[in-house]
């Protein structure tokens, strides 16, 4: 190559390198091996805002290191100076005094193995550094949103779960490395695993399923949860999932299981109310004729013993359908004085019967036992719910214990109750005991740890309510595999209880203060008959009448002589308000005792207030029933 040649060629490679340097769409400086510009291109200008002549001789930090990021741009140009090559993304500050985002390529320039020069240009990476920073900002936002969302989101991949948010981990109850180990499968309940994973594989395969369903999850502690499930098909680190939006309703089915079973006991009560009047009425004729028998002249001792035992069942009869009226919300409470003691050897002999034969049943009494306030019936109740929980919590046998004792609340005690002196019947099992998280959700309504089916969640609840009306309270001690005592604790009163009651003895019947004539209405013609039959034998005059209307026709032509009225609630056709009130207004000042075997006591107020003179409820002994006339006659 001719030296013309050589020199041509030299001017077109001068040509070619200050064409990429002075269009270069990157911000060119040549630097000397002091660290000063040199060159800047058009770039340069345009990014910085130093114009050729401004910048050339001025040190490289001078012009474009802010102050705070000045010792990181010494230590970039010493390394340069070095003669070392290196890439950094960074900032630098215009000569307005803002800041532009950088990615620094800086080499260093050799002739003849001497480092003359260093090359250093500025991209402008603004726009990808505010779309980084835009794409970090979304993603904690969006990270924000799904670790604070109500729903349980969490990705399926194949089929174990490769995302999940918190909501998700204490729903399942797992921790982030189980979750991570497990088969979808195992989160799924038993009967819906098959039917979810099939659905979920077509899902993966691009068929047509439904995104949205219902499923039944199990949590690691083997709750059921019933989950609204809304999945979508994605691409996940480039392969197919699903994302999924979980939301929990298990409360909200528990809540609709729980109104259908109130629906059902609504539905229980009204008919237990109906039996309840039914059966009250069939014990007053059981109740008259006996006490007819009993007060014969020639009714021997062994016969009156034995319509003793038919007065001890009507009693029990009567005590069953106060039962019945209370499940119905058809009766208050009845507290009376109660030996605690005898009420709990009635429950013993009971529950040795009754339970099975491998729980041996110890009963454990004080003597000199306070009295207290109570419903016999209902402290029968709280007994009998708490035997049988224990026996549930004894499978394989054990001991329960029945047990009284005295107590004394001081101030301040946990269970704030008044302070004073208490009566504590415990019921205590040699069971499973009961789990810390379990015992503190016993008392709630409808909650029970036994399979569907087998439990209303109602026994406990009841217990608390039951000991909550008698102005005391149930208390529960248990740990696992240790057993479990009840404590129920009842106000006590300030003398002791009373003693067994006397054996029957026979009763002679009070004389009436006059020879009264009493209009007994009612429905049942046994109840008629035996009602004018006790009634005559004391010396009453009677008259009856079947119904309502057939009352006030009596009373229409015999009223001056009639002095007062047993008139049954429940009757068909006019009924006994009906005709109460039809009776009151042929005359205002009428006797009228109302009876009946089922009654609400806000249904009796109702009575009273409009004129009744007083409530006798059935079944009713032939003292009670002449005390409530001979009250009747003297009232003005």
């Amino acid at each position: 190559m001719n030296p013309h040649e050589i020199e041509r060629d030299l001017r077109l490679q001068k040509a070619y390198y200050e064409a990429i340097f002075v269009y270069s769409p990157d911000a060119v400086a040549i630097l000397d091996a002091y660290d000063r510009v040199i060159l800047i291109n058009r770039a340069f200008t345009k990014l910085f805002q130093y114009t050729a002549e401004e910048a050339r001789g001025a040190f490289i930090n001078d012009l474009v290191a802010p102050t705070c990021m000045r010792v990181d741009a010494e230590s970039l140009s010493a390394k340069a100076l070095q003669g070392f090559s290196f890439e950094v993304e960074t900032r630098r500050e215009r000569k307005d005094g803002s800041l532009v985002d950088v990615a620094i390529t800086a080499a260093p320039i050799f002739i003849e193995g001497k480092m003359v020069a260093i090359y250093a240009s500025y991209r402008d990476i603004t726009g990808r550094k505010q779309a980084e920073r835009a794409l970090r900002d979304m993603d904690v936002k969006y990270r924000l949103i799904v670790d604070h969302s109500n729903d349980a989101v969490f990705v399926v991949q194949g089929e174990r779960v490769v995302f999940w948010n918190p909501t998700f981990r204490e729903l399942c109850g797992y921790t982030d490395e189980e979750i991570a180990n497990l088969h979808i499968a195992q989160l799924l309940h038993p009967e819906d695993r098959d039917a979810v994973v099939t659905r979920h594989r077509k899902r993966l395969h691009g068929e047509s399923v439904p995104a949205v369903s219902t499923v039944r999850a199990l949590s690691k502690q083997g709750r059921t949860l019933w989950i609204n499930n809304n999945a979508i098909v994605v691409q996940w680190d480039g392969k197919p999932a699903t994302l999924n939006f979980a939301r929990d309703f298990t409360r909200e089915k528990e809540l609709e299981t729980q109104l259908a079973h109130a629906q059902k006991m609504e539905a229980v009560g009204t008919l237990a109310g109906g039996i309840a009047h039914d059966f009250n009425n069939l014990l007053q004729t059981i109740q008259g004729y006996a006490e007819l028998l009993a007060n014969r002249a020639d009714c021997s001792d062994s016969e009156r013993l034995r319509l003793q035992k038919i007065f001890d069942a009507v009693h029990r009869g009567r005590e069953l359908t106060r039962n019945l009226l209370t499940l119905s919300r058809k009766m208050e409470p009845h507290l009376e004085c109660v030996n605690l003691n005898r009420e709990l050897t009635k429950l013993h002999d009971i529950l040795s019967r009754t339970l099975p034969k491998m729980i041996t049943v110890r009963l454990d009494t004080v003597a000199d036992l306070p009295a207290v306030h109570a419903d016999p019936s209902q402290v029968a109740q709280v007994i009998m719910n708490l035997a049988v929980n224990a026996k549930d919590a004894m499978p394989d046998g054990g001991t329960l214990t029945l047990k009284t004792r005295r107590l004394t609340i001081p101030e301040g005690h946990t269970s704030a109750l008044k302070p004073g002196s208490y009566v504590c019947v415990s019921v205590e099992d040699t069971g499973k005991g009961i789990p810390e998280a379990v015992r503190e959700r016993i008392f709630e309504p409808f909650f029970t740890t036994k399979p569907p089916g087998s439990g209303t969640g109602l026994g406990l609840s009841m217990v608390y309510g039951i000991m909550a009306n008698h102005h005391g309270t149930v208390l529960c001690h248990s740990l696992p595999g240790q057993g479990t005592r009840f404590d129920c604790l009842f106000p006590a009163l300030p003398h002791q209880a009373p003693d067994t009651h006397d054996s029957p003895q026979k009763k002679t019947l009070a004389a009436p203060l006059s020879q009264a004539t009493v209009l007994l209405v009612d429905d049942e013609e046994s109840l008629r008959a035996s009602g004018r039959e006790m009634l005559e034998c004391i010396g009453y005059r009677v008259l009856t009448a079947a119904d309502g209307e057939e009352a006030l026709n009596i009373y229409a032509h015999e009223g001056p002589k009639i002095d007062v009225v047993l008139l049954d609630l429940i009757m068909p056709g006019m009924g006994g308000r009906k005709c109460l009130e039809k009776l009151l207004t042929l005359r205002p000042d009428a006797k009228v005792i109302v009876t009946s075997g089922f009654s609400a006591n806000d249904s009796i107020q109702d009575i009273l207030m409009p004129g009744a003179l007083d409530f006798l409820a059935k079944p009713y002994s032939v003292d009670a029933l002449v005390k409530k006339i001979a009250q009747a006659l003297k009232a003005s």
